[in-house]
């Protein structure tokens, strides 16, 4: 399990939310509004103009946020409400706006409104367990695990299955989580397996890209900063978000791996730095906005 508080937060692309159409759940967020997701920009407010915005998720256990990347402010949503013993590991965004997340045993949907989760099916693990998802812009889902394993999850028969695993190259695994793209580009945060506890890569995660066909991978520069357990993706950046209870995100260029710190939430509730442990955004989300 990837930390014990367990939040999820929505974190909205250039400012603006998207839920699907035809919605009536919370009230839109100052400085968002209801409106679909489907690449127009229609319904985002806050995006400044630019088009394609998306929101983006991230997430640790039980509530689920809005942020306006703009203001880089933060709203509580609302509960998963998945039984405590299946703590959520990760979530994904398909091009239809779709929610997926998953625990170490299973696959459900999330509301986009108010968080609470339908379970899809239970799920075989990936390697030893599944911490990352990502969806494609074909809306085909992958997952993988700390020690270089992804796996593709079929949905399609009602019945999850995992496919069986590749494995990621050049001795490297996911420190947490992998986001793609539009142009089907596949980034992740990930470490050299042989580095030990707290040294090196571990440390310092790498942003790199992976070819999931093959799990290739191609580092692009060390972040600077650990246990980058959630990456998402939005005006032209990959966000990375922290599970080392500092509740830090970071912007990370894409091409060179730097990171610069963007904000640091703490939950609303407590008052304690959020403990990310995943994040995502629709897969359709252009590269350069």
């Amino acid at each position: 399990m990837r930390g014990s508080l367990a939040v999820i937060l929505a974190l909205a692309a250039c400012g603006g939310t998207s839920r699907p159409n035809g919605n009536s759940g919370m009230d839109a967020p100052s400085g968002t509004a209801d409106g679909p997701g489907n690449g127009s920009g229609s319904g985002q407010q806050g995006c400044g103009g630019v088009n394609d915005c998306y929101s983006v998720y991230a997430h640790s256990n039980t509530t689920l946020y809005v942020v306006d990347l703009m203001a880089k402010t933060l709203q509580t949503v609302g509960n998963f409400n998945t039984p405590m013993s299946d703590v959520i590991t990760d979530l994904a965004v398909a091009p239809d706006n779709t929610i997926y997340v998953i625990s170490n045993t299973a696959i459900y949907t999330a509301d986009a409104n108010d968080g609470h989760t339908t379970k899809v099916g239970s799920l075989a693990a990936c390697g030893t367990k599944g911490v990352a998802l990502t969806t494609l812009p074909n809306g085909d889902i992958w997952t993988g695990d700390f020690s270089g394993a992804l796996c593709k999850i079929d949905v399609s028969s009602g019945t999850p299955t995992v496919g069986a695993p590749v494995t990621m190259g050049s001795g490297m695994a996911l420190s947490g989580d992998l986001v793609a793209v539009s142009d089907g580009t596949v980034y992740g945060t990930a470490y050299k397996l042989s580095d030990g506890t707290n040294m090196g890569t571990q440390m310092s995660n790498v942003l790199v890209k992976i070819d999931l066909s093959n799990g290739a991978v191609t580092p692009m520069g060390a972040t600077g900063y650990p246990k980058l357990f959630g990456t998402s993706f939005a005006i032209g950046q990959v966000f990375g978000f922290t599970h080392d209870g500092t509740g830090k995100v970071v912007t990370i260029d894409p091409t060179t791996g730097a990171s610069t710190l963007f904000a640091t939430f703490t939950d609303p509730s407590t008052h304690q730095p959020i403990s990310f442990a995943g994040a995502g955004v629709n897969s359709l989300v252009p590269v350069i906005e």
